[in-house]
């Protein structure tokens, strides 16, 4: 973990829970799996204190625990996650896909989730603080959970990737008569075990939801976690269970946004509109961004049934078939999101994740080109990443500019990470005159130099909030005062005027830290 990710993660706890857990999850992050006695001599606190701020920081899937037999005893072990605490950054992400998706009483449900870490129905019906009616709730957490937007806490839960790991590797090496095995059959051992776990997947986890008595053919139509006809039926929600957000499945969503997007820009509405139902019919077997290089193929004539016939797709009258023209259009696009996979069906088509993912974030390295260096700068960009390798009198030549000038964005992107340089010598002794120097453009590369560029940026943006807020800590100290409060007492005209400068400023720097927390996750999650 890199130090600008620690000082995001220590803002992050800081401004959510407080000094006191920060403290502790610092020394986890930092430390790594420790037990009880290294917190306590870590941190100089007492053990209550540590044992309640543990509690916070499992309650919101942070921090990971698991035993371990040390002598005669077993020794709870803790482990801090990073991209949990990170990930808290784009709750506003999150909340306003459910809410495009799913409606208001879904966003409000999503909220008090996101708000606990874990929840329980019966908990979340009790607190009134979604003010939804009992039917209303029982809806659409129901519908959230038959979308995977929230899914059980299991016992796996808390246990990290690497405790899992040595349990199972463990656990192999006992069936297998409890003997060492030498790093070949180790190796593939953990191969095996990767594969397994794919196939393995929680798919078929247990929702949390109690299995309904079919009762008639009409009601098989209906899903599987709909509320009993009968008045006196029982819910189909077992109260005693705990749920948590699904932050795979919302990256799911917001991906697919993106790529429609994609589609509308390169064509129009209506392709973006194809392109989005093509995802959504396969959408519900999509388990993460990564790793998913294509979606599944789906046939012309589904894909014409599950468009919105309130959506106009023909451009014009002389189309008799407007789907099929736009899903030609797409694959015959330069950017190859769409391809067709066979003819059934009046043709099977999918979406080139893989492909996808480089767009996204290739436009993205083409826009902060352009913020940075300029039009030309940007215009160069493109021509290496069609054209792969190049010299400078070629780049010159094709961007129409003179070469100097040229040289001069080359080196100045090169600084930066968005361009790099391949040297290709003639002779065996690698001199400069007998040496042949290509630039070229790598996406994945750029990506990674700037997603610590980013992490920086993010850290810097949380670092001056928090100054603008100190120094304005006599004025907000007196905003909460109760006779302010009730108008007993009121602020003078200055400080009227320096609150309103407070939330603007303060407005502005909370919506660039959500549109970096954006960024962050099309070069880390697409």
């Amino acid at each position: 973990m890199s130090h600008a990710q620690t000082r995001i993660c220590r803002s992050i706890l800081t401004e959510h829970f407080g000094p006191l857990v920060e403290k502790v999850c610092t020394v986890l992050l930092q430390r790594g799996r420790s037990n009880m006695s290294v917190l306590v001599r870590a941190t100089d606190m007492p053990p209550r204190q540590i044992r309640e701020s543990l509690f916070v920081l499992i309650q919101h899937n942070i921090v990971t625990y698991a035993e371990a037999p040390e002598g005669t005893r077993m020794v709870v072990y803790y482990q801090a996650d990073v991209r949990n605490i990170i990930l808290r950054d784009r709750f506003p992400l999150y909340i306003r896909t459910v809410q495009a998706r799913f409606g208001e009483e879904s966003e409000k449900i999503l909220r008090e989730v996101l708000r606990h870490g874990r929840i329980s129905y019966l908990f979340l019906s009790q607190s009134k603080a979604t003010k939804l009616s009992r039917e209303q709730l029982t809806d659409w957490f129901v519908r959230l959970v038959d979308e995977k937007v929230l899914v059980e806490c299991t016992h796996d839960d808390s246990l990290s990737i690497d405790d899992k790991r040595m349990q199972e590797e463990a656990t192999e090496v006992a069936k297998r008569g409890g003997l060492p095995l030498t790093a070949t059959e180790m190796t593939k051992l953990r191969r095996d075990l990767a594969q397994k776990r794919e196939v393995l997947y929680d798919d078929t986890r247990d929702t949390g939801t109690k299995r309904k008595i079919v009762r008639d053919l009409e009601e098989v139509a209906h899903t599987k976690f709909q509320k009993f006809a009968n008045d006196g039926g029982e819910e189909p929600i077992d109260g005693t269970k705990f749920y948590r957000a699904n932050y795979d499945r919302l990256h799911v969503y917001l991906r697919n946004e993106e790529v429609a997007k994609v589609a509308e820009q390169r064509i129009n509405k209506g392709a973006g509109e194809v392109v989005r139902k093509l995802l959504a019919s396969c959408e519900h077997k999509m388990r993460r961004c990564k790793g998913e290089w294509k979606s599944d193929a789906v046939s012309q004539i589904m894909l014409a049934s599950t468009l919105d016939p309130q959506v106009p797709l023909a451009v014009d009258d002389s189309s008799a078939n407007p789907v099929v023209d736009y899903l030609e259009a797409l694959a015959q696009d330069d950017t190859r999101l769409v391809s067709k996979e066979s003819e059934g069906g009046g043709g099977q088509y999918s979406v080139n994740l893989k492909r996808a993912g480089e767009e996204l974030q290739g436009r993205l390295m083409e826009s902060i080109v352009q913020e940075k260096f300029g039009d030309a700068a940007r215009r160069i960009w493109r021509i290496l990443l069609m054209m792969n390798k190049l010299n400078e009198t070629q780049i010159a030549k094709f961007a129409l500019i003179p070469a100097k000038e040229a040289r001069h964005y080359l080196y100045a992107m090169l600084n930066s990470g968005l361009a790099f340089i391949q040297d290709v010598p003639k002779t065996l002794d690698h001199s400069a005159a007998r040496t042949f120097f290509l630039w070229y453009v790598s996406v994945p590369r750029s990506a990674t130099i700037m997603i610590e560029s980013a992490y920086r940026t993010l850290g810097n943006l949380k670092q001056r909030r928090t100054k603008e807020v100190a120094a304005r800590a006599r004025l907000i100290d007196k905003m909460q005062r109760l006779d302010v409060i009730s108008g007993d007492a009121r602020l003078s005209e200055g400080e009227l005027k320096a609150v309103a400068q407070l939330n603007q400023v303060v407005g502005q720097l909370l919506c660039t830290e959500v549109r970096m927390s954006q960024f962050l996750m099309i070069l880390e999650e697409f």
